[in-house]
């Protein structure tokens, strides 16, 4: 009954949201700040479907993560009369807000709230799932809150249901499944019901690998993470060889153009038990039958009205925004997802989604050689190496690899002038039920940093002169909360 209250309220809440949307932009333009990750692309795509089809003017600009000087500056500039932000944290567009007296204001997020009220009156609304008990970690992302806001307007606007397509991209690229056989849970389940009663999404229980659209069904299995099948992960060779002994592929077949999903339901089952057989025999005892079928299969998300490959799964979809906005062009990314017939912006996506790829490859065949281990955290500094936006990737794919051995891992990379990004993410299996308890402390008992996040990962700039404090203060605050 609780869940059912707080529910209500929070959609009686984006009621009111929608009244003040619904005003905005019919005498300037709206501003719209959002974030460069799949959830903020996916959130963007929906706001701006939303406000095109309201014919209102608008000007959208993504941003790796809030910086108040930098914004501060912009919105100096623009002078908005409307601003938006979307999945950049709710703290610090609050004290933006509060500084632009003549503006109205919009703040749709999921993160973590610090708690910390605003005092001065100001005519800002936070639409923040948090803020009605509503576990923004898990049950809903910031794309997810865009959809149900866009769904205000649905007796205006037709098929807005097929918007709850990006709702799930934006859970699952924040790593939202965490529901039994990697399910979406809570508002998500609702919102993709929401899109498999209007025809747009089906599910189902299939061979849980990233980029069964993406990938040649060779490469798919010799680039999959998620458990090392000996022989096969790591070595296109060794992936043939597996898929033409199992009768998988025939040796006149064209490998380039064999997907996972041009197999029959039958041979997608014998490939699965397969796969279990080898990893069985090479590792006689580690893992039961169980352990691995819950690592190889899970709730697969379908765009049934989907014509593009690439795109027709959900957590595809989320590796291409990803990549997109990781590698500074998030742009790219919302012209494919507005325009399906742009064939030339898919070949370019993906062509950016195997620089982005053979980057993060690089830099992981040289983790052993570069992290250091302070206590139960794993801390990898790149310097000049990467893009201070592909840290978050480094970082999740680094919670796996080191779930064994700590409990935080932190990816560290220059961003601009003297300040440093840093991502943190928890590990698989972690002791530490949340990053930001930790995270809060510090930007309570330090200056120059600014940062926010979720339970399972966070983000910050800190000095670079103030690196080496920060992170033993983190460390420290860590392990206490072990």
């Amino acid at each position: 009954m609780g869940d059912v209250s707080r529910i209500s309220q929070f959609l009686a809440h984006i009621r009111r949201c929608a009244k003040l949307l619904n005003i905005m932009g019919r005498d300037d333009p709206i501003y719209i700040f959002s974030h460069i990750d799949a959830d903020g692309i996916s959130s963007a795509a929906i706001m701006l479907e939303l406000l095109l089809n309201l014919n209102r003017p608008l000007i959208l600009r993504f941003i790796p993560q809030i910086v108040p000087s930098v914004i501060d500056e912009i919105i100096h500039d623009i002078k908005p009369m409307y601003l938006v932000f979307m999945d950049l944290g709710t703290d610090i567009p609050l004290k933006i807000a509060e500084n632009l007296k003549t503006s109205r204001v919009l703040i749709i997020d999921h993160h973590i709230l610090s708690g910390k009220k605003i005092e001065h009156d100001i005519d800002a609304y936070v639409l923040n799932p948090r803020d009605f008990k509503i576990e923004g970690g898990i049950e809903i992302s910031s794309s997810g809150v865009t959809y149900l806001l866009a769904k205000m307007f649905s007796q205006k606007i037709k098929n807005i249901e097929k918007m709850a397509t990006l709702a799930v991209v934006g859970a699952v690229g924040d790593a939202q499944d965490v529901g039994a056989y990697r399910s979406i849970v809570g508002l998500n389940r609702l919102i993709l019901d929401d899109g498999k009663k209007a025809g747009y999404i089906d599910y189902v229980h299939d061979i849980l690998m990233y980029g069964r659209g993406i990938k040649p069904l060779y490469r798919l299995l010799a680039e999959t993470y998620l458990i090392n099948v000996p022989g096969v992960t790591g070595s296109y060779d060794g992936a043939l060889d597996f898929l033409r002994r199992t009768g998988i592929i025939k040796g006149e077949d064209d490998i380039e153009s064999i997907y996972l999903d041009d197999l029959t339901e039958r041979k997608r089952d014998f490939l699965r038990k397969k796969l279990i057989e080898i990893i069985m025999t090479q590792y006689p005892g580690r893992y039961t039958i169980e352990d691995i079928e819950n690592l190889l299969t899970g709730e697969i998300y379908v765009f049934l009205k989907e014509e593009r490959r690439p795109f027709r799964y959900a957590r595809d979809l989320a590796m291409l925004l990803n990549a997109c906005g990781k590698m500074r062009n998030p742009d790219l990314a919302m012209r494919a997802i507005l325009n399906p017939k742009d064939r030339k912006a898919l070949g370019e996506i993906l062509n950016m989604y195997d620089r982005y790829r053979a980057i993060i490859s690089s830099v992981l065949r040289q983790v052993d050689d570069k992290v250091e281990i302070m206590k139960n955290i794993a801390i990898l500094n790149l310097g000049n190496m990467i893009n201070e936006e592909i840290t978050g990737t480094l970082a999740s794919i680094l919670s796996t690899y080191f779930s064994s051995k700590c409990d935080i891992v932190m990816v560290i990379a220059k961003s601009i002038d003297n300040v440093m990004k840093v991502s943190l993410r928890k590990t698989i299996g972690s002791k530490i039920r949340s990053i930001m308890p930790i995270l809060l402390k510090c930007l309570e008992s330090m200056r120059d940093i600014s940062g926010g996040g979720h339970e399972s990962a966070a983000g910050l700039y800190v000095r670079d002169d103030l690196l080496s404090a920060f992170i033993e203060k983190f460390a420290e605050y860590a392990g206490v909360q072990q």
